[in-house]
C-alpha cells in the first residue's frame, strides 16, 4: 500500500510531480495533535484537506488541541456538495466520517484518512484508498521521518488511541519492531 502512495511523476519535460490529494477526517489530525506529531501529515502530505463537518468537530469549542489544530496551516476546509449521499452514508457512520468519503470523492481524492473501521469499508466499496494513524506512523517510517514507530505509537497509545494487542503485534512485526 506504501508504495502506490509514490508521487505521480511526468517524463523529462519539467513538469513537476503531482502533489497528492488528501482528505481526512478528524480521527487522525486528533491522534497526532494529541501527541504534537501534526508536523507528520504536513510532511507527508503537503496539505490535507477537511470538509467543514470535521473542521467543526476538531476545533470549535475549548476541545483539547484544538487551537493547534486551527493554526496549522496546511488543513484547508472545503465544502461538501453532494449533500445527499452525506445524508445516504449517516445512516452508517458519523456526519464527519460521511463528508469526509464525499469529499474524497468530489475532489477525486489519492487518499482518504480515517480510523473508523466503517467509514474505511464504505469509502473502500466506493473506490476509496484509505490510510488510518498506523498507517501515516508507518509511511513516515518508511519515508525516513521517523526512526522507529514503536514510540509514536506508545504515545498514541497513552494519550488515548485505541488499538488491539493483535493489530498492535502484526503492526510492529510488520515494520520490523517487534
Amino acid at each position: 500500500m506504501l508504495r502506490g502512495l509514490q508521487e505521480k511523476r511526468r517524463g523529462s519535460s519539467g513538469i513537476e510531480k503531482k502533489r497528492l490529494v488528501v482528505v481526512s477526517n478528524s480521527s487522525v489530525i486528533i491522534a497526532l495533535a494529541r501527541t504534537c506529531r501534526l508536523d507528520l501529515l504536513e510532511k507527508l502530505f503537503g496539505e490535507i484537506v477537511v470538509p467543514e463537518a470535521v473542521w467543526q468537530e476538531i476545533t470549535v469549542g475549548t476541545k483539547p488541541n484544538s487551537e493547534k489544530i486551527s493554526r496549522a496551516s496546511f488543513i484547508r476546509v472545503e465544502k461538501v456538495h453532494n449533500k445527499r449521499l452525506v445524508s445516504l452514508l449517516e445512516e452508517f457512520v458519523d456526519r464527519g466520517e460521511a463528508e469526509a468519503i464525499v469529499l474524497a470523492l468530489e475532489l477525486n481524492a489519492d487518499l482518504l484518512l480515517v480510523d473508523d473501521r466503517d467509514a474505511r469499508s464504505f469509502a473502500k466499496k466506493l473506490g476509496l484508498q484509505v490510510m488510518g494513524t498506523l498507517g501515516v506512523v508507518a509511511l513516515a517510517k518508511y519515508k525516513g521521518l521517523i526512526s522507529e514507530a514503536k514510540p509514536v505509537v506508545n504515545e498514541l497509545i497513552e494519550k488515548g488511541f485505541w488499538i488491539s494487542k493483535k493489530i498492535l503485534e502484526e503492526f510492529l512485526r510488520e515494520l520490523g519492531e517487534l
